[in-house]
């Protein structure tokens, strides 16, 4: 990966709401983490790596569901019982992150008026990576918007190499013909024209999948794809 060798330093910081839509909704595969720090390690010395992610809170919640109801669309997952099960499933994610060399950072959700959410971790990512550079020889950054370039401009003043991790496939999983489907996330180009280098991972989705032999190494396009929306985890 790159100029790499193995006394270098380096700091990984993820995006996890784009993660998350780059890996399970755009390639269709469940990432195995410990596979994915060795694959951004890639031979050099981790400092640390920090995954950013958004946290549902009863008021995120309502807010949200006032604003789906606002436009005459149904609210998912409004059963409590499925709430809290969906709360226990992130905290169980959260849990297995910690112990296998990630430290966690949440922030709460962000709802708009027009009913999309969004974590607002952009800046806390920004201010956490700029202060790791001093401690480090290169920085990855897994993540694909492009309000990040100046953050991958300032890094790379400071004399560290920048790695940008993510996918400008166009194409999701599910795509097909009847059921067009935009590879969700796509890296900016702008983002990746001011890295030092760039990771494709649709190209190493094999390399961290998590490995399932009740799961096929892909997940194969179904006949229909259903038109739905989800609550962003």
């Amino acid at each position: 990966m790159g100029l790499v060798n193995s006394g270098m330093r380096t700091a990984i910081f993820i995006d996890g709401w784009n993660f998350a839509r780059v890996t399970y909704e755009g390639l269709g595969i469940r990432v195995d983490f410990r596979r994915l720090l060795s694959l951004l390690c890639g031979g050099t010395t981790l400092v640390r790596a920090r995954y950013y992610i958004g946290e549902w809170s009863e008021e995120s919640y309502a807010l949200y569901a006032a604003a789906r109801r606002a436009r005459g669309l149904t609210v998912e997952h409004a059963d409590p019982t499925e709430a809290e099960r969906r709360r226990r499933d992130q905290q169980g994610f959260i849990r297995m992150l910690n112990r296998n060399g990630y430290q966690v950072v949440r922030r709460g959700m962000r709802v708009h008026v027009d009913g999309t959410v969004k974590a607002e971790i952009a800046i806390d990512l920004a201010v956490d990576a700029l202060w790791m550079a001093d401690h480090c020889d290169r920085v990855v950054l897994v993540m694909g918007d492009s309000e990040y370039v100046p953050l991958v401009q300032a890094l790379t003043l400071k004399g560290v190499r920048v790695v940008v991790a993510g996918s400008q496939s166009n194409w999701a999983y599910n795509h097909s013909v009847e059921h067009p489907r935009p590879f969700p996330g796509r890296a900016s180009d702008d983002l990746l024209d001011a890295a030092d280098e760039f990771v494709e991972l649709r190209e190493a989705a094999r390399e961290i999948e998590l490995h399932d032999d009740s799961r096929r190494t892909l997940r194969q396009p179904p006949a229909a794809a259903d038109e739905f929306e989800e609550i962003p985890g």
